[in-house]
């Protein structure tokens, strides 16, 4: 399902598309899914768990504050970058998937708040904020097939996130 979303996109993935590059029999497709939304959301729930797991341990051995944020940035920019069709379906497609794919993905950005930002910023407006406007940045970079410039964004977005939490450096007025 990751691969015909990431070439087509998820209105134009099939069932036909997926159990022919899966070489399975549309019985085999029917007996694991209910339809296509299905199959999406569970691949989804796949990519979404390891991204979030990956950053949770890896940010586990250091300290809390700028730097362990930084290198989480750098850990999720990396990731998607080695693995462009996932990362297209889990920050682009996931947006045209329907309520259920977007109902998860509020979950996820919750998730990835908790990993990321700790409990550097409570407020839940304020923490949807800075997710929002990761994701967004990071979004656009995959629409333009821009992948491999991912990593080039994680100062900027790094420098983001600290001013939005109010840490980063102000220019004197």
């Amino acid at each position: 399902m990751t691969e015909v979303t990431a070439k087509s996109g998820y209105a134009e993935a099939s069932v036909a598309d997926v159990i022919a590059l899966a070489g399975v029999s549309r019985k085999t497709f029917y007996e694991q899914f209910r339809d296509k939304e299905e199959c999406f959301l569970t691949a989804y729930d796949v990519l979404s768990d390891r991204l979030v797991h990956a950053l949770v341990d890896f940010g586990a051995n250091l300290r809390a504050g700028p730097s362990r944020r930084r290198a989480q940035m750098a850990a999720f920019l990396g990731a998607l970058a080695k693995d462009p069709a996932s990362a297209r379906v889990f920050m682009v497609d996931v947006l045209g998937a329907g309520p259920r794919a977007l109902k998860r993905r509020e979950r996820v950005n919750a998730s990835f708040g908790d990993a990321v930002l700790g409990d550097a910023v409570g407020e839940p407006v304020r923490r949807a904020a800075i997710v929002g406007g990761v994701n967004n940045v990071v979004a656009g970079a995959l629409m333009e097939s821009r992948t491999a410039d991912l990593l080039a964004l994680v100062d900027p977005l790094s420098a983001f996130v600290e001013d939005a939490l109010g840490h980063g450096k102000r220019p004197r007025t």
